[in-house]
């Protein structure tokens, strides 16, 4: 195999995983809206059902079963974000092992198993996260039917807003399925570039942008930024080791899309430094084409 099959072969790979982690966090976020409809639905039907003339008894057995509904789902919710955290944990190892193996080099028979225990902490927030997005939307719902019984409101406005209280549940769990999936899969990308560049001197990681239409400037103007793996990008002058480090502000982290890529003086990559915007990213951002500008000159 040559210079120039291997780099293909590197590439390819690359990219490849890289689309999958993207998908498996669509798909997961795409199931995530779906068990939240199931639930809504459920909801909406069963005050449908409900008798005409609220009895002071009635109340509790709805409200009871608005909180199964929402429980059910949580515990749906809670295994699939589980099971997207492991999958994009192993992207995220993946994405170092796999290109370069297909370039030629095994690095994986001369290093250890990354550790997991990161993982698994991780693992255990994303079932507390979706248990509070539960709660929050049962509780809210319940409130409603409250003002039902005391003839605030009628059962079919309380039908009405249940689509609106969801969607507040819903909107957070996108959220949390970008972030942390995304953060598991670049916590365990920065654990595996560390156990390579102890094989592979002279590794280094790159900071890619994230080509979403409205992204952070800062993270856009990082784009292309080169530092050993065991130093922070500087990314308008906050220090991330990796997109989403949980150790950065809150608002460098939320929804962020950016990835951190292994990177050789020596390896041939289809975009080596910053990749140059496009006339429909421009068109749709003005600090962009600002910026393409910067880089032109």
């Amino acid at each position: 195999m040559n210079d120039r099959e291997r780099n293909r072969r590197f590439r390819a790979e690359q990219a490849k995983i890289r689309r999958g982690q993207t998908h498996l966090q669509r798909d997961t976020a795409k199931e995530v809206k779906r068990l939240l409809t199931l639930a809504a639905e459920r909801i909406k039907q069963q005050l449908k059902a409900s008798p005409s003339e609220w009895e002071a008894w009635y109340l509790p057995q709805l409200q009871r079963a608005v909180r199964q509904a929402m429980d059910e789902m949580s515990m749906e919710a809670g295994t699939l974000l589980r099971n997207g955290a492991r999958a994009s944990w192993e992207n995220g190892v993946a994405l170092i092992d796999e290109p370069i193996k297909a370039g030629g080099v095994n690095i994986a028979a001369a290093i250890h198993e990354v550790d997991t225990r990161q993982l698994m902490a991780m693992s255990a927030f994303l079932t507390d996260r979706v248990s509070d997005i539960s709660l929050t939307v049962a509780n809210r719902i319940n409130s409603e039917l409250g003002l039902v019984m005391i003839g605030s409101q009628s059962v079919g406005d309380a039908i009405n807003k249940v689509d609106g209280l969801v969607e507040g549940g819903r909107t957070r769990a996108i959220s949390i399925v970008r972030t942390e999936l995304g953060r598991a899969y670049s916590m365990a990308t920065q654990q595996r570039q560390e156990q390579a560049a102890e094989v592979l001197p002279g590794m280094k990681k790159q900071w890619r942008r994230s080509g979403k239409l409205h992204s952070r400037p800062e993270h856009d103007a990082a784009d292309g930024q080169i530092v050993d793996v065991d130093k922070p990008f500087i990314v308008g002058g906050v220090a991330l080791m990796f997109p989403r480090d949980p150790a950065a502000p809150i608002g460098e982290t939320i929804n962020c899309g950016c990835e951190s890529l292994p990177w050789m003086e020596s390896w041939e990559m289809s975009t080596p430094g910053r990749k140059p915007f496009t006339e429909d990213e421009m068109a749709g951002n003005p600090f962009r084409r600002a910026l393409q500008d910067a880089m032109n000159q």
